[in-house]
């Protein structure tokens, strides 16, 4: 099997590129009196989430994986300026709402322990899960809200997730190049989504009941997602040089995942 490089410059470039995007203002003249109280909650819980994440990039700068450069860690670090302005977005959100920001939840205490006890591998594969989450539980609630900006947010939000989504797999893609390396991933994957699937319909549900958001309807946009990410990362039978795009209209939630195969991929083993 030849060796598979990832462009990081071009995602560097591609963070970098939306990286000055302003944020709208609070101010939002839609009535939201008839969402459920439990939405502002949920989501304030889902903001403070997106709020840390900045010691991975030390971790990456100091850490000596292979099959990452000063590029990876110039487009690490505006990802996670990325999810910080998710945070402020979400924010924006949960005030229009009628909500309170919140400083601590167990399940974000969870996640932000679990990150500080793990190698970059294991943090990354973690932050691949979150934002799978982020695309179905954001998407899934734009569409039971009515037009309007906060609809608008949430799938700015989703849209961003969707790159976030396939920068990870890039990485996990170039660290589980042998069979027991790629067997390992899904072991740990699919435990670790479970495990995360557990702690959200558990911290979520009275939203998701408010919504009308069934437990089937979650896992099976779950399970979907969590499946193509895993066969991005571990399918060597898929083209070194292709940029895997993923679209889903937020209006139509129940449609399947769509992939798309763009030839000018992030992935490529010419020089930028």
């Amino acid at each position: 099997m030849t060796g598979e490089r990832v462009n990081w410059a071009r995602w560097q470039r591609f963070f970098a590129a939306r990286s000055d995007r302003q944020l709208p203002t609070l101010h939002d003249p839609a009535d939201y009196t008839d969402v459920p109280d439990s939405v502002a909650k949920s989501l304030a819980i889902f903001q403070l989430g997106e709020s840390g994440g900045g010691t991975i990039v030390e971790q990456a700068m100091n850490s000596g994986v292979r099959g990452i450069d000063d590029d990876y860690v110039q487009a690490l670090g505006l990802f996670v300026e990325e999810e910080h302005r998710h945070a402020e977005l979400l924010a924006i959100c949960v005030r229009n709402l009628g909500g309170s920001l919140i400083s601590k939840n167990w399940t974000a205490s969870l996640f932000v322990l679990a990150r500080r006890l793990i190698g970059l591998r294991l943090k990354v594969l973690v932050l691949l899960v979150a934002e799978i989450v982020g695309i179905c539980y954001y998407q899934l609630l734009a569409s039971r809200l009515p037009p309007g900006r906060l609809r608008s947010l949430l799938s700015q939000i989703v849209t961003d997730e969707h790159s976030h989504l396939t920068f990870h797999c890039c990485f996990l893609r170039t660290q589980t190049k042998t069979w027991w390396r790629r067997l390992l991933f899904r072991g740990v994957w699919r435990l670790t989504v479970f495990a995360a699937a557990v702690a959200v319909f558990i911290d979520h549900r009275a939203a998701l009941r408010d919504l009308k958001l069934s437990t089937g309807l979650v896992w099976q946009r779950w399970m979907s997602f969590s499946r193509l990410a895993e066969k991005l990362v571990t399918n060597r039978q898929l083209p070194a040089v292709v940029d895997l795009v993923i679209r889903e209209e937020c209006r139509r939630p129940v449609s399947p995942v769509q992939i798309k195969i763009n030839a000018l991929s992030f992935a490529d083993d010419r020089p930028s």
